[in-house]
């Protein structure tokens, strides 16, 4: 990827976070309240905010079409793969919107662990997997992230250290 797509790329991710910190706080009761901007096309906040989603989705096309045009399809492996890495993000991430924090550490009769413990799980394995073909086969292309600094644990496996430290964990059958 260029310098200016991962800036792009920067910039989207930062404004979603801004719009999720914003969505956070709004009320069920807000949802139905007029609204004068003039991307609800004279209705209520709700459709404001579903207007956005889909004129984001709409110009989602546009990239595909213009990428198509340009002959410049993500035919690289390693670019359906980034994808979808960040699709099944999106969808964990998706998964604990609107859930309470009480909810994070309870158990329930059917699942060996919280909800807490399996994102934490699914953090540890992912750094724990990338952060060793890092520092193995990818050694001086991939410089360690200084700002990164993850505090996970996975229930089985223990702690997670830092990028350099990661101890081989025994074969274990619960592991991914």
């Amino acid at each position: 990827m260029g310098v200016q797509v991962d800036q792009l790329m920067q910039l989207l991710h930062t404004s979603m976070a801004e719009s999720l910190r914003v969505l956070a706080v709004l009320s069920e009761v807000e949802l139905d309240e007029a609204c004068e901007h003039v991307c609800a096309m004279g209705g209520v906040v709700r459709d404001l905010l579903t207007h956005n989603i889909d004129h984001e989705r709409m110009h989602v096309g546009q990239v595909y079409s213009a990428r198509y045009s340009l002959r410049k399809m993500q035919k690289n492996e390693v670019d359906r793969l980034m994808v979808e890495t960040l699709r099944a993000r999106t969808d964990l991430i998706a998964a604990l919107i609107g859930l309470p924090d009480d909810a994070l550490d309870a158990r329930t009769p059917a699942d060996e662990w919280t909800i807490r413990e399996i994102v934490e799980h699914t953090v540890y394995w992912e750094r724990h997997s990338l952060d060793d073909l890092a520092q193995t086969r990818l050694a001086g292309r991939v410089q360690p992230n200084p700002d990164l600094a993850l505090d996970v644990a996975d229930p089985i496996a223990g702690p997670l250290h830092g990028p350099a430290n990661h101890a081989q964990p025994a074969f274990n059958p619960g592991a991914p």
